[in-house]
């Protein structure tokens, strides 16, 4: 009887944004249908394959440090095999197999349906070490996929890439130009998660507004989600990354109508002056901006909003600094991330004069945060007595005293929770909180 070879054992570790945890989950199942064993970051394996960021500074850096570690297991004997994919491996593919040799094959973003063939190969002793070529792979809703979120929440890409041209990022460079998912597939795969108990989809792209102007029959936004109104079942739809362009009147309606669509908008403004703006190459003014909070407040007012901001991008004055500080005052958005400016070669931003001192982009995204933090706490302390429809993810991460849920307004990792201190409910599911306290970030209820 012939002995049955062993299976090839690996784990990943995913870096980064949703969209990059997406693409580990399909690496993952793409993996797994090859007859590869998925196992955790702790188990001894005989290949890691790290799915890196390369945004800014510190998301390179990340990468990098956890890229050393698990070259030490390899070095101890724990492990056999490195493997760097994603975003890193394809912006610098001339560069890291010297900088790095301790990994034995990179793997760019446009690469991932190749990865069982390409690990089998260089275990079979080939001697190329990167495979990077343009990033032009998109999923379907039939390509294999392990999910490594709770099974009630899931991240749902439509499309990749990105046409924009926004002076300070790298992206396009790296994903490739927009690249839209056709509508029925994204809607089969609303439905095969629905069927599968899926309570929350999360949906990602660069940015979601753009979706579908690549498609033949040309395809919007907007069309998409009001296809998914008919679907049944109690889930929400979470969108997040919609740049301001290309955001009509008739998409603020359908937010507002949506039987499924959480009241939750994740827009990404980067700065408010026009001097800026035309510098970051946004293609928006300041009027257009408010203009569309003003819109998105006056037709859905219960609406979470949540935005992000570059501090220090070359040529900010002290005028612009204090516009912006002026405009988080006047808008009062619930949740706000702020990125002091980072350099990133191949950029035009990295090659503008008036580069704004380090030190200044950090005090000045410093001051920012300060001020939202306090208009947060605020917000939160007049949710108190109100009662949500709730998410209810089990345990709370701080104490096994306290549950954990997140209501519409609470994305999954990058916002605050709801502690719940008092009643009981199935995890996975929907229940009523009452809000009986408020910090900066998180909320605190009990079941009713």
């Amino acid at each position: 009887m012939q002995k049955q070879e062993s299976k090839i054992s690996v784990n990943f570790i995913s870096l980064g944004c949703p969209k990059n945890l997406v693409d580990s989950e399909v690496m993952m199942g793409v993996l797994d249908k090859d007859d590869f064993e998925i196992r955790t970051p702790d188990d001894k394996t005989d290949v890691a394959v790290i799915n890196t960021c390369s945004f800014v500074d510190d998301s390179k850096q990340e990468s990098i440090d956890t890229i050393l570690e698990i070259a030490e297991k390899k070095k101890n004997g724990e492990l056999g095999m490195i493997v760097v994919a994603g975003c890193l491996a394809q912006r610098y593919v001339n560069e890291l197999p010297e900088l790095l040799p301790e990994v034995d094959l990179f793997v760019g973003t446009g690469e991932y349906p190749k990865l069982a063939g390409l690990i089998r190969h260089k275990l079979a002793g080939d001697q190329k070490v990167a495979y990077v070529e343009k990033p032009e792979y998109v999923p379907t809703h039939l390509t294999p996929r392990i999910q490594s979120t709770p099974k009630y929440t899931k991240y749902l890409k439509i499309s990749e890439g990105c046409s924009h041209k926004c002076s300070f990022c790298i992206i396009p460079h790296m994903r490739g130009t927009l690249n839209s998912r056709e509508p029925g597939d994204i809607v089969e795969e609303i439905k095969m998660g629905i069927a599968q108990g899926v309570k929350e989809f999360n949906m990602v792209a660069q940015d979601l507004n753009e979706y579908g102007r690549d498609l033949s029959e040309r395809s919007s936004l907007f069309k998409l989600l009001n296809d998914t109104a008919e679907l049944e079942g109690d889930f929400w739809l979470r969108m997040m990354y919609m740049y301001p362009l290309q955001f009509p009147d008739k998409l603020v309606k359908l937010i507002a109508e949506h039987p499924h669509i959480a009241n939750y908008v994740d827009i990404p403004l980067q700065h408010v002056t026009d001097h800026m703006l035309k510098k970051m190459n946004r293609g928006s003014s300041a009027r257009y901006m408010y203009r569309l909070l003003e819109n998105l407040k006056k037709h859905v007012p219960d609406i979470v909003l949540r935005t992000t901001f570059i501090s220090g991008h070359p040529g900010e004055t002290d005028e612009d600094h204090k516009a912006l500080v002026q405009f988080l005052k006047d808008i009062e958005f619930d949740r706000v991330g702020v990125f002091a400016f980072s350099n990133e070669d191949g950029t035009a931003s990295d090659l503008m004069n008036e580069q704004v001192p380090e030190e200044l982009r950090r005090e000045r995204k410093n001051e920012l945060m300060q001020i939202q933090q306090e208009i947060s706490l605020r917000k939160n302390k007049a949710r108190v007595g109100q009662t949500y429809k709730v998410l209810l993810e089990g345990p709370s991460q701080e104490t096994d005293l306290l549950l954990q849920g997140r209501y519409y307004g609470q994305a999954p990792e990058i916002d605050g929770v709801v502690l719940i201190n008092d009643g009981s409910a199935p995890i996975g599911e929907f229940c009523k909180v009452q809000i009986t306290e408020a910090m900066e970030y998180d909320l605190v209820g009990k079941i009713v």
